[in-house]
């Protein structure tokens, strides 16, 4: 009988929390200006993790990038800040609270993941349903763009 409630209790465990992958539109980035690309998710869920990947370039370099993830509760966590990366492109890179190596102390092409600046948690019990904003701030520099990016998003259901 224990073991019965045991596998009843892991199974509705599972039931109650699940995890999905957005991704959003690839975009380029304007010089000296503030670029928004919005995500909208129409699913419904409490926020108990979420993570971004991004890839991008800057011809001139990273350090003229300031990028911030705004959810749709209006809550903002800055990702990297003016200064904060090198190099002039990052691939595959994963901003996630759990990570073990800081965005500042990694190093160009930045593959893997690491923490951003600001706190992700800040997010987590937010509902995830509604508009997402990635927005650069691009202060100088040559052609930027983001070839790619998503959001995962562990919930509750």
């Amino acid at each position: 009988m224990k073991q019965k409630l045991i596998i009843i209790l892991f199974l509705l465990s599972n039931s109650l929390i699940g995890q999905t992958t957005y991704t959003g539109s690839a975009f380029t980035i304007a010089s000296d200006n503030v670029t928004i690309s919005t995500l909208n998710i129409s699913d419904s869920g409490n926020i108990t993790d979420v993570n971004i990947t991004m890839s991008g370039s800057e011809g001139c370099g990273l350090e003229y990038l300031d990028m911030t993830l705004q959810s749709p509760y209006g809550t903002i966590v800055e990702l990297t800040n003016i200064n904060t990366m090198s190099g002039t492109a990052f691939s595959q890179t994963t901003f996630d609270d759990e990570a073990s190596t800081t965005i500042e102390d990694g190093s160009a092409p930045y593959v893997g993941s690491f923490q951003p600046v600001g706190s992700l948690a800040s997010i987590d019990s937010e509902e995830m349903n509604g508009d997402w904003n990635l927005v650069i701030y691009h202060w100088s520099g040559c052609g930027s763009e983001i070839t790619a990016w998503s959001l995962t998003i562990t919930y509750d259901s």
